[in-house]
């Protein structure tokens, strides 16, 4: 914000917001809104166990004439909805890949997990060249 000499405030113009968003870090700025989200509404009503949906979902007009839509993973709580965690996958195919990086780090304590079948898939890993 800028003072005028009259003592008006100015919003910032559309391009200087522009700029500040360009160098972002979205990823970490993501995760610390998460992280901001997740501790307020575990704080909102202390003692209550939170029950959380893990799913995924093809972003609507996200796709390009050459790339298909974008694919995000989310976790989002009951009740009071609030995304506390999200990540962008690819595809639905690599949800199952995501989902515990995805969930690692909230502080589930008692909470309630609720995912689609796809999630209880196990993954098979293939050993690199070192045979681990």
């Amino acid at each position: 914000m800028r003072c005028h000499l009259l003592r008006r405030r100015h919003a910032p113009s559309r391009s200087a917001i522009g700029r500040v968003l360009e160098r972002l870090d979205t990823d970490a700025l993501d995760a610390a809104v998460g992280a901001w989200l997740a501790h307020r509404h575990s704080a909102a009503a202390p003692g209550r166990r939170r029950v959380i949906a893990v799913d995924g979902k093809a972003l609507r007009g996200s796709a390009l004439l050459d790339q298909p839509r974008r694919h995000m993973l989310s976790a989002v709580t009951h009740g009071c909805p609030v995304t506390l965690a999200q990540a962008e996958v690819g595809s639905k195919t690599n949800e199952t890949r995501h989902f515990q990086p995805l969930l690692a780090p909230l502080d589930l304590g008692a909470d309630v997990i609720t995912f689609d079948a796809l999630h209880s898939v196990r993954i098979a890993y293939k050993p690199d060249l070192n045979g681990t």
